[in-house]
C-alpha cells in the first residue's frame, strides 16, 4: 500500500516538473504607434426601462512589436489617472505580449497590464517610412 502511494506521488511530481522550469518571457523593445483616451458608457441601473449610464474613461494604446501592431486597452482605477508622460507617438517602450495581455514597463520599473483587443500586421508602406 505504501509503495502505491509513493508511486502515485512520484508520478504527480514528475508530471508537474516542467511547469517549475518554465521561463518567463523577457521584455523587448516596442514602438508606440498611437495613444488615445476614450470613454465607454456603463449602465448603472434602469429606471422604467431606461438605462442610467455614466462615462468610464479608458486608454487605447497601439504598440508595434516585431512587425505586428498590438492594440491594448487599459481602464484606470480612477478618472484622473494618466499614463506616463513619456508614452507618446514614436517613443520606444519595453514590454511583452502573450495571448490576451500586453505588459508595458513604466518608467519606475513597474508593469502596466493591458488587454489585447486587436492584432494587425504592420503594412509594408508603414514599415518603409
Amino acid at each position: 500500500m505504501l509503495r502505491k502511494i509513493l508511486f502515485v506521488l512520484s508520478l504527480a511530481v514528475l508530471a508537474n516538473l516542467p511547469y517549475g522550469f518554465a521561463a518567463q518571457k523577457t521584455n523587448s523593445a516596442g514602438k508606440i504607434v498611437a495613444v488615445e483616451k476614450k470613454s465607454k458608457d456603463k449602465v448603472d441601473m434602469y429606471l422604467v426601462n431606461t438605462p442610467v449610464t455614466t462615462q468610464v474613461p479608458y486608454f487605447e494604446i497601439t504598440v508595434e512589436f516585431g512587425g505586428t501592431d498590438y492594440v491594448g486597452e487599459y481602464t484606470p482605477r480612477h478618472a484622473d489617472e494618466e499614463l506616463p508622460g513619456s508614452w507618446k507617438f514614436g517613443e520606444t517602450v519595453q514590454g511583452r505580449v502573450d495571448k490576451h495581455h500586453m505588459y508595458l514597463e513604466r518608467p519606475g520599473g513597474l508593469e502596466l497590464e493591458l488587454i489585447v483587443t486587436k492584432r494587425m500586421p504592420v503594412s509594408k508602406e508603414k514599415s518603409q517610412q
